[in-house]
Order: C-alpha cells, then sequence, then structure tokens
C-alpha cells in the first residue's frame, strides 16, 4: 500500500458502534507500522459519537476518549489538503483505502480484506470469539497505543476502588438494543440477548464463588434492572447512558443501523462513548466475563487476554457461517488522489 513517501496512516471512521470503531484501529496499527507509516485516527461526523460542539476539549471523537496514537502527532496536525478532501470524500468501508499526494494513506477499513492478511489483525465480529493468540497480539496494541485520557482512567479507579475492590467479582455485558430490533436482521445478531441463560451461568459461578458480586454492563436499562430484580445484593452497575424505552433501532449518519437512544443526539452518542469505554475497562479488571455477541465484549478478551469467559449466545449448529463480510465489497480499491 506504501510508495514509500507516505508517512501518515490516517484511520476514518465508519458508521457502527464504539468498539467496531476501537477494533478498527487496533487491526490497522500493524498494518500502519508494517508499512512504515505513523498511524492517526481522524473519526468525523461519519459517526453518531462525533458531534459539532466537540467532548472533553477535543474535536475528534478518537481524542475524546484516548490520547493519540503517536503523542506527537494528534488529529490537528493532518494536512488541511487531507482533512478538506475527507469532509466530501471519505473511503468507504469497502475499499482498502487510497493515497492522498505523497503524504497520506486514508483507509476507514476494518481490516479484514484478504489483501491486508498479515498486516492488519483479523478480529471476528460474528459468531467467533477472538483466539487466544490474537488476544495476546491485540493486547500488545492496547497496551502501547490504546490509551485512556486521563479523566477517564481516574473515573474507572475511583468506580474500582469503591465498588468492586477487595471482591471476586463477575463481569457481565448484555448487548440488546438495535440487536434485538425486528430491523436487524443478521443472523449473528438475531436473538442474541437471552437473560435466562446470563441467570444459568451466574448460579453456576455462585455455586463455586458464593460472596461473588455481579458488575453488569449494558447498553439496555432494563436488562440491568432484571438482573439485580433476579440477584439482589450483589449486582453493581456504573451510572451510564443506556436505552430507556421506546424504539430500540434507530440509523446512524449514513443509514447503518445503531441504537435509537443515540442515534438522535450527538451530544448523548459523545457522552454514551465515555460510558461505554469506563464499563469496557471495569469489565477488563473482572474475574470472570459472561457475555454475548458484541463487539465490546470482544474487545475486553482483547485487553484481558486471561480472563475466563462464557459467551451465551451459540451458533445454532445448522446454521453455516455467513459467507463476506460487511466491511467490504467484492472488488476493494486502493485509489491515488
Amino acid at each position: 500500500m506504501s510508495n514509500g513517501s507516505t508517512r501518515l496512516h490516517i484511520i476514518t471512521e465508519r458508521d457502527v458502534g464504539m468498539f467496531s470503531l476501537i477494533q478498527q484501529v487496533v487491526a490497522q496499527i500493524p498494518w500502519a507500522l508494517a508499512e512504515e507509516c505513523i498511524p492517526v485516527v481522524y473519526f468525523g461526523g461519519g459517526t453518531c459519537y462525533w458531534t459539532p460542539n466537540g467532548y472533553r476539549g477535543a474535536d475528534t471523537v478518537w481524542e475524546y476518549y484516548f490520547e493519540p496514537i503517536n503523542p506527537s502527532y494528534p488529529a490537528a496536525r493532518i494536512p488541511e489538503s487531507v482533512t478538506a478532501l475527507l469532509a466530501h470524500d471519505r473511503p468507504t468501508a469497502d475499499e482498502v483505502g487510497y493515497l492522498v499526494g505523497d503524504g497520506a494513506f486514508v483507509s476507514s477499513h476494518f481490516g479484514d480484506h484478504p489483501l491486508l492478511r498479515g498486516m492488519a489483525l483479523r478480529i471476528p465480529y460474528q459468531w467467533d470469539d477472538p483466539s487466544d493468540a490474537l488476544r495476546r497480539e491485540a493486547k500488545a496494541v492496547l497496551d502501547s497505543f490504546v490509551r485512556p485520557r486521563s479523566y477517564l482512567a481516574q473515573k474507572v479507579e475511583d468506580f474500582y476502588t469503591r465498588q468492586m475492590a477487595g471482591h471476586y467479582v463477575v463481569g457481565l455485558h448484555a448487548r440488546g438494543t438495535d440487536a434485538t430490533s425486528t430491523q436487524e436482521i443478521r443472523p449473528f445478531r438475531q436473538g442474541s440477548l437471552v437473560l435466562s441463560r446470563y441467570y444459568a451461568e451466574i448460579e453456576r459461578i455462585l455455586e463455586v464463588e458464593p460472596d461473588a458480586k455481579v458488575f453488569a454492563a449494558s447498553d439496555d436499562q432494563s436488562s440491568v434492572n432484571r438482573l439485580a430484580a433476579a440477584f439482589p445484593q450483589r449486582v453493581i452497575a456504573y451510572d451510564s447512558v443506556r436505552h430507556q424505552g421506546g424504539e430500540a433501532a434507530g440509523q446512524g449518519p449514513t443509514g447503518w443501523i445503531m441504537p435509537a437512544y443515540i442515534a438522535g443526539d450527538r451530544d448523548v452518542a459523545a457522552k454514551n462513548g465515555e460510558d461505554a469505554i469506563i464499563e469496557y475497562l471495569l469489565l477488563s479488571r473482572c474475574r470472570q466475563l459472561v457475555h454475548n455477541g458484541s463487539s465490546l465484549a470482544r474487545t475486553v478478551l482483547l485487553n484481558a487476554p486471561d480472563l475466563p469467559h462464557i459467551n451465551t449466545h451459540r451458533r445454532p449448529p445448522a446454521l453455516a457461517e455467513a459467507g463476506g463480510s460487511p466491511h467490504h465489497g467484492d472488488r476493494p480499491r486502493v485509489r491515488e488522489l
């Protein structure tokens, strides 16, 4: 992909959830480094988490929550000629990317295209969870390059100290909202939230760890409420922005299905991004994880490679793996501008 003079590898947004965006960055960093480029994340208005008001003193979504990948090269240093181009001609998720003159390569790809095999990390997103080898490899990337900002890290530490320290804590992530909507037609999402399976796994764990607490994280408040009712005095939760009722599914900026409670208000979405990252970091510090198919839970597995886990959303035996990938098309292209 590199022509020798390309120095920047700019990762731009897709119209997807927060942790699919984070996985996109994790996947692309090894690719950028292999090409001897400086990786820079530039997430703007093509994702619902971006707000024209800015957030926490930052203007781009990655820097709302994380330090720049390269501390000496924040998004603000991207040449104006490149940002002007991206304002009207972002790369699509079905192309590998494109060159902007001699100075930058721009991509919004997830990193799982065959052309990128051996360069970008291939992070599963349908039925499968990441392998042990992938978890270890991704952990090295996360530790070196995905650094939460200090305000966010402090919130995590404060909650952990107050609520979790000194306890055996089972982490639980229940992905709901648009994944439970009739608008969601992908087999690996349909029927993915079955709380009775969570109850069974928690009861099994409590037979071995009778004093355990349960840290419940979800995008759906009713799921947290039901878990708290099922296991009184055990469930703890971070005070997050969550779906409170009404229509579960909405549309992101380019029409992709997104949770309705964040799709309609960019400032709410920006706050939700912060809350979700805090929940992810707290789940990473639990002793076990019970989850369904979600990018947040799988990013926890990448961040905590030794964390035992149970996925409650199982592939039906008769259902073969769906072919293709929504992250790329059949004829990827690299274009030069």
